[in-house]
């Protein structure tokens, strides 16, 4: 059945939620550069991650939030920023409200690293506030091992670890032809820029070139969801 609540009339949710359903997921993103892949990398990612953990874990999947907290990269074209307190709060406010619906687990699927404190003082929040249960899931984060076995190339913002699975969604929104090493800059302690002098950020030294074969980026996104669904999987039976 669908489980994407943006295609459900409300009729169907009041009979479904909580008695079928008691879990909710959102995606969460931003908008920003990305190299040679889309300014929404950070929404295409965790929502394509979304359909498949919906196929396998008993829970709903709610509209996306995409615009988030763009720090660095805003200046870059097609950038959009949220201010921070503005962003935790709309986040809050949105858990509150699908709580109130009668969910009473709550996952943030967030696919951007600068808005991860926001996230969790949001869901902590309304965990204390409501008594929701609430987990936020950074998916890119301790992906390590997945990386170098399937891409064999250092991680980095809109380096391999994120272009691999916008190759393994649709090959077609990788730009190959407008790489310039010159989108690569190595982010330090030394400096801080606004707009940051490159759309490619890593963060150690090695091989940062960008894997685009598709056989090796399907297994590495693969991968990764696996292991964000048998998360999910391991929390909801603990909880």
């Amino acid at each position: 059945m669908e489980k994407r609540i943006k295609y459900l009339n409300h009729i169907e949710l009041g009979k479904l939620v909580p008695e079928t359903y008691d879990t909710v997921l959102i995606p969460v993103g931003t908008v920003e550069a990305h190299g040679v892949i889309p300014v929404g990398t950070d929404i295409l990612i965790p929502e394509a991650m979304a359909e498949r953990i919906a196929e396998e874990v008993d829970l709903l999947v709610a509209p996306t939030i995409p615009y988030g907290i763009t720090h660095s990269l805003y200046g870059h074209p097609g950038s959009v920023t949220i201010t921070n307190e503005v962003f935790e709060a709309y986040v809050y406010d949105v858990v509150r409200s699908l709580a109130n619906s009668g969910f009473d687990k709550v996952i943030v699927l967030n696919g951007h690293g600068g808005q991860i404190s926001e996230l969790k003082d949001a869901l902590y929040r309304a965990n204390r506030e409501i008594g929701v249960k609430t987990l936020l899931i950074n998916w890119w984060v301790d992906t390590e091992e997945e990386r170098k076995k399937y891409l064999g190339r250092e991680g980095g913002h809109a380096a391999s670890d994120e272009t691999a699975p916008i190759v393994a969604i649709d090959p077609s929104l990788v730009r190959k032809d407008l790489f310039d090493e010159d989108m690569i800059t190595k982010k330090t302690g030394f400096f801080s820029a606004y707009p940051y002098p490159g759309s490619i950020i890593t963060y150690s030294d090695g091989d940062w070139s960008l894997n685009f074969d598709e056989e090796s980026c399907r297994k590495y996104f693969d991968a990764v969801t696996r292991k964000v669904i048998d998360f999910i999987n391991m929390v909801e039976r603990k909880w």
